[in-house]
């Protein structure tokens, strides 16, 4: 039996633990935030460190690394300065679009118009929804904490609206099917769901 390629987080190059981390933790929720400026300029952008974190209430978090040059990206000066974002779900129709918005355009730039997706207005938020994709959530700034030396940001945002197409949903549950979300790989991949697998617990019950 090969050895393990071993690593040890405290000496191996920064990039190598990288490409361990983003190749290994697959496929990932992708995070796309639509976030306005305190000018009201629509910002919108992809983050697959995402994740929920809460029921009750309900929250989920982005992890939004800094530029290279240790400046924050243009959602999270968005989320500071109004603390509001809507997190909307990204499936295969526009993935190529969710892509492109992560092209880094000038503050000054929308992604709406760059990618020529289409604003919807939020209900309890100002910056807009996606309206080619069918599941978006209302966010408010619940908390942004800072991590280790780099201080890379942790957002938690609560959810204070909800939207979802029924055409997603089944017997009152999102039909994964019909939904068909997009999944963050490594390097240039990403991933549709492929094959299904059900089985179901003791009880029944779906979880």
């Amino acid at each position: 039996m090969p050895g393990y390629l071993e690593l040890d987080p405290a000496t191996a190059e920064r990039r190598q633990i990288y490409r361990t981390l983003v190749g290994s933790v697959v496929p990932r929720p992708i995070g796309w935030a639509s976030t306005v400026s305190s000018e009201g300029r629509s910002n919108l952008a992809p983050f697959s460190f995402f994740t929920v974190v809460c029921v009750v209430p309900p929250m989920i978090s982005l992890t939004i690394a800094r530029n290279p040059d240790g400046s924050e990206k243009h959602t999270l000066k968005n989320i500071r300065q109004t603390g509001e974002f809507c997190f909307n779900v990204v499936t295969e129709p526009v993935w190529k679009e969710m892509v492109d918005s992560a092209n880094g355009f000038p503050a000054e730039d929308s992604e709406f118009d760059e990618t020529g997706l289409t604003p919807l207005a939020s209900v309890k938020i100002k910056p807009p929804r996606v309206k080619e994709v069918p599941i978006h959530f209302e966010c408010r700034l619940h908390q942004v904490i800072e991590l280790g030396p780099n201080r890379h940001p942790l957002v938690i945002g609560e959810v204070v609206f909800m939207h979802v197409d029924p055409a997603c949903m089944t017997g009152g549950y999102i039909d994964m099917r019909k939904l068909n979300p997009i999944g963050r790989l490594n390097g240039f991949f990403y991933a549709t769901l492929g094959e299904i697998l059900e089985r179901k617990f003791d009880d029944g019950q779906p979880r």
